[in-house]
């Protein structure tokens, strides 16, 4: 199964995939934002449009064929940590592995606007940082988000929301 772990920036999205991972029998993490260094580090200058990978059409078309092949070679879980604001980017990726019969847990770690600021705070980001500069636009999409199961993180250890996503993911 490809578990995918939505989110917005700081809500907790890497501590539940490394937790997720070390629950589950086999798994591992793939990480999209290498891709996305790839697809953006590799274009010139002029052509770098966004810091935001899922604008890359690329990034979409290439995390989409990665987690594909994996899944068709791994018999072990993926687990991916990303948060995903675009809708092309569910539509490009995970409704695609989804329509070629891969299993997918599409997850989305909510949290409040003061619980997000004070993890970003507490990781050691400023206040001006892209990160910090970005919560809105990710509340938004948890907001509008129907197609991911949706798992509380305000005042939740790690274990708990793991243990939630294992079990709906049943």
């Amino acid at each position: 199964m490809i578990y995918w772990i939505n989110g917005s920036y700081g809500v907790g999205k890497t501590t539940i995939a490394e937790a997720l991972v070390k629950k589950l029998k086999k798994a591992y993490i793939f990480d999209p934002e290498a891709v996305g260094n790839a697809v953006r580090d590799n274009h010139p200058e002029e052509l770098i449009f966004s810091y935001i990978f899922e604008d890359y059409e690329l990034w979409r078309k290439f995390n989409y064929e990665l987690l594909k092949d994996i899944s068709s070679k791994y018999d072990g879980d993926i687990v991916v940590s990303m948060t995903l604001v675009r809708k092309e980017s569910y539509n490009d990726i995970i409704k695609k592995l989804k329509d070629d019969n891969i299993k997918v847990g599409y997850f989305f770690l909510d949290g409040d606007y003061q619980t997000i600021h004070d993890r970003i705070i507490k990781r050691g980001e400023s206040e001006e940082s892209w990160c910090m500069k970005n919560v809105k636009m990710c509340i938004e999409a948890q907001n509008n988000d129907l197609n991911a199961i949706h798992i509380n993180t305000v005042n939740r250890t790690p274990e708990e929301i793991v243990e939630e996503i294992i079990a709906k993911s049943l």
